[in-house]
């Protein structure tokens, strides 16, 4: 998908610690290079973890799948663009593209599938209407309803 596709991006750099002997960032780190622009996205349009906390709701990760295109390496400046294409009942999924800045290679894509459960129970509830409407908001669905 091109990017400009994607409606949200964030930004991070690459640190010395994330790279391997290859001198190449360590592909088990591109789970974290996922999951900081997933709390940014939700953070940005008005969900941020605490918000769900104090609802008494949690995220957990059930699903990631990563496509390696390139590997990044240290200092890069990495653009990562995210979006949430579908809601389900109790999940919604995400789609990222990682960028290096500095010359435009696309590094990874990543497919990843979040369930919202009860705080605490760690039980699967309904995807609270707050993030529904948030996401519909943002992506310009209006309010997202389960598929």
């Amino acid at each position: 998908m091109p990017r400009e596709e994607f409606r949200y991006r964030s930004e991070f750099r690459v640190r010395f610690g994330e790279t391997d002997l290859q001198g190449v960032v360590f592909n088990a780190t591109y789970l974290l290079y996922v999951d900081t622009p997933q709390m940014d996205y939700l953070r940005d349009i008005g969900v941020p973890y605490a918000l769900m906390r104090s609802q008494g709701h949690d995220i957990v990760i059930a699903e990631a799948h990563l496509q390696f295109k390139s590997p990044a390496r240290f200092d890069e400046v990495i653009d990562a663009y995210a979006r949430v294409p579908e809601i389900g009942n109790t999940s919604f999924r995400m789609e990222f593209e990682l960028y290096a800045r500095a010359g435009g290679r696309l590094l990874v894509t990543a497919r990843t599938v979040y369930v919202i459960v009860e705080e605490g129970a760690g039980q699967p509830v309904r995807v609270p209407a707050y993030l529904r409407q948030a996401v519909g908001a943002f992506e310009g669905g209006g309010q997202i309803a389960p598929q």
